[in-house]
């Protein structure tokens, strides 16, 4: 007789082909921002075939206000939706340790960038030695195939659950949480929450922050022949930003000692950058306005206020010293892109048991750690009190970039996992 590990192993190298189909299918169906209702309609369909009940969740953004984490992302709400799918638990009255569990993933990606830098069309799902290619591959709508070919490997054990398992698609991810607020709206309610972030099989229990900025600067004007009559915006600008980055500096020398542990490089825990810079209009005249756009790191632990308040103060402080910036202060302005930091502390049941079911399956140890970006983790932890993970495959380093690939192997190593995670969690019978 095969023990659950064998069985589970063997009976995800059966469904080799149909994770790879799965993931294949999705890459293809465009899901850039603001597209997702065809993906998530296809997904239903895929989810009802598994004998879920799904519904389909619309993203109404001004039911979403009430929460301080969302903001307005820029793109259009008419065809956004989440899609949570549920399979009941089936359960004698009196049973204990009956626990729900809930597999989510996003299916929004970024956009391409130089379609020339691919080697083949961004939407192929090009299928080449154990590798899928193409946006969304890794991040990560590979991840979500691994969870739904979890389910399907254990209903092909004949394994019947004894608490809900429910699986979620989330639109709007990328651009600061839309599809996964609206779950919160609807009331949804689980025990335990993985995201299969592409996180090489680490499981990451704490997320920083991050809130993105506009500073714009006034300068005077003059032509360039006169430039020293004028105020050349820039000039001001590289004074702002040095001292930023010496605010950066000093955060990090304060807060990083505490977290050193849980992060690759804790130089990098909550970094500032500047990712976008429109000054000037004309080669000879002296730029007379700038706005500069980027992102502010939030530490774990810390409040979005309190980061704030650093911040502004770091600009006001370096602006005094400089008789220009002093009567012309600049003027900041924080929109979209709120991602809260969140921890997950490392004694919760959640960690134990994918720990428990990670060794099941690989044999080996696993490894928990931070990241350093942002993601739906901190909407299920601190909107909703659903103890929530990211644990996935792939490597995250090749997101957002060119020929983004995932390898099947490890995804089946999810798969394997996850589904092991699925019966011990939420317990059942095989039959």
């Amino acid at each position: 007789m095969q023990n659950l590990t064998e069985r589970i192993r063997n009976k995800a190298e059966q469904n080799r082909d149909y994770l790879v189909q799965l993931i294949q299918e999705l890459v293809r169906i465009r899901s850039y921002s603001g597209e997702s209702e065809e993906i998530q309609r296809f997904l239903q369909d895929r989810l009802m075939q598994l004998g879920m009940e799904t519904s389909l969740v619309k993203v109404e953004p001004t039911k979403l206000e009430q929460y301080q984490g969302f903001s307005y992302d820029g793109f259009p709400y008419e065809h956004r939706y989440s899609l949570l799918g549920c399979k009941r638990g089936h359960h004698q009255a009196g049973a204990c340790n009956i626990r729900s569990l809930l597999l989510n993933g996003h299916i929004d990606v970024v956009p391409p960038g130089d379609l020339d830098c691919w080697e083949d069309n961004p939407l192929s799902g090009r299928y080449v030695d154990g590798k899928i290619y193409g946006r969304g591959a890794l991040d990560m709508k590979g991840g979500l195939a691994a969870g739904i070919t979890a389910f399907k490997l254990l209903l092909d054990l004949g394994f019947i659950n004894s608490g809900d398992l429910l699986i979620s698609s989330v639109c709007g991810e990328e651009t600061g949480g839309c599809g996964a607020f609206a779950l919160v709206e609807s009331g949804i309610k689980a025990d335990g929450c993985i995201i299969l972030e592409p996180t090489q099989l680490k499981i990451c229990h704490i997320q920083s922050g991050c809130h993105t900025f506009k500073i714009t600067l006034k300068g005077r004007s003059i032509h360039a022949c006169m430039a020293y009559k004028g105020v050349n915006v820039i000039d001001k600008f590289y004074l702002i930003y040095q001292a930023l980055q010496q605010m950066d500096k000093r955060r990090h020398q304060r807060f990083a000692p505490k977290l050193a542990a849980n992060y690759e490089n804790p130089a990098n825990v909550a970094p500032f950058n500047v990712g976008r810079i429109n000054a000037g209009e004309w080669p000879s005249s002296v730029p007379d306005r700038l706005e500069a756009h980027g992102r502010m790191g939030i530490f774990p632990g810390e409040t979005v206020e309190a980061m704030h308040a650093e911040f502004e103060e770091a600009v006001k402080v370096a602006s005094q010293q400089d008789p220009w910036l002093m009567d012309n202060l600049p003027q900041i302005e924080w929109y979209e892109g709120l991602f809260e930091p969140a921890i997950l502390g490392s004694e919760n049941e959640l960690i134990k048991a994918l720990t428990l079911s990670h060794e099941q399956i690989t044999s080996r140890k696993v490894q928990c750690e931070a990241v350093t970006y942002g993601s739906d983790m901190r909407i299920f932890n601190l909107y909703a009190n659903i103890p929530t993970v990211l644990y996935g495959p792939g490597d995250v380093s090749l997101a957002h970039t060119v020929n983004e690939y995932l390898e099947i192997d490890q995804a089946l190593e999810a798969v394997c996992t996850v589904a092991m995670m699925i019966a011990n969690w939420c317990g059942g019978k095989f039959c």
